[in-house]
């Protein structure tokens, strides 16, 4: 799948004069992830396989729309190509994305992703479109998979339970491991609309599970979600 996804992300990025003779898989799963070397250029590939087993193409233009609208806002995100226009493409049954390319370069410095979480949300707070609000549809399609019991009644409850508070753009899926040093966020494909603290539990819950200092300090570095 991933000579298809290559083939036409080499393709899209032709047709608007750019030439990516060595181009190198960085990725292969839920998408896959294409440095178009020599060019600082990376194409984010739907896999092609349908869903479930590869993302909605929803989700791809979903995620490429929300960091766009943060980028412009001068938030610390992986941002969109400025080579050729970002996307979404489609070529090939695949649907493509086209980013800047950050070269790796040691570790996340959690304090500052932290900050970086903050004014992501500060970006994302008039973001105009509208969003899911917290996947509900996705848990409420997982459990519709499972045997009925009060179990997965009373986790369907409290999953689609209506939050109070402020609800705006959010990242959706905000541990660590979704930040490159810099810092810069990326991954905003399960972008939603909900309270900060949706992006907050994440890093809480990563600590919490792992014991995890950095996601800990990341927290910490946040502050509360409203000042």
């Amino acid at each position: 799948m991933s000579e298809s996804a290559v083939a036409a992300a080499v393709a899209v990025a032709a047709e608007y004069g750019l030439c990516a003779d060595d181009p190198v898989v960085l990725s292969d799963s839920w998408h896959v992830l294409v440095h178009l070397r020599p060019l600082p250029l990376v194409a984010r590939v739907s896999s092609g396989r349908p869903y479930p087993d590869g993302p909605p193409e929803e989700d791809v233009i979903r995620e490429l729309a929300v960091a766009s609208h943060a980028a412009r806002a001068g938030a610390p995100v992986v941002p969109p190509s400025d080579l050729l226009p970002p996307g979404p493409h489609s070529r090939g049954g695949h649907v493509i994305a086209f980013w800047q390319y950050v070269k790796p370069s040691g570790e996340v410095d959690p304090a500052a992703a932290g900050l970086g979480l903050r004014a992501v949300h500060e970006a994302l707070a008039d973001y105009p479109v509208e969003l899911p609000a917290l996947h509900t549809d996705d848990l409420n399609a997982i459990l519709d998979g499972l045997e009925p019991s009060w179990d997965v009644e009373l986790l369907r409850e409290l999953g689609t339970r209506r939050i109070g508070g402020s609800a705006q753009a959010v990242h959706g899926d905000a541990h660590l491991w979704n930040c490159l040093p810099g810092p810069l966020w990326h991954d905003f494909e399960t972008a939603c609309r909900g309270p900060r603290e949706f992006d907050l539990a994440a890093l809480a819950l990563t600590d919490l599970e792992r014991d995890h200092e950095p996601s800990r300090i990341a927290l910490e570095a946040y502050g509360t979600a409203y000042a």
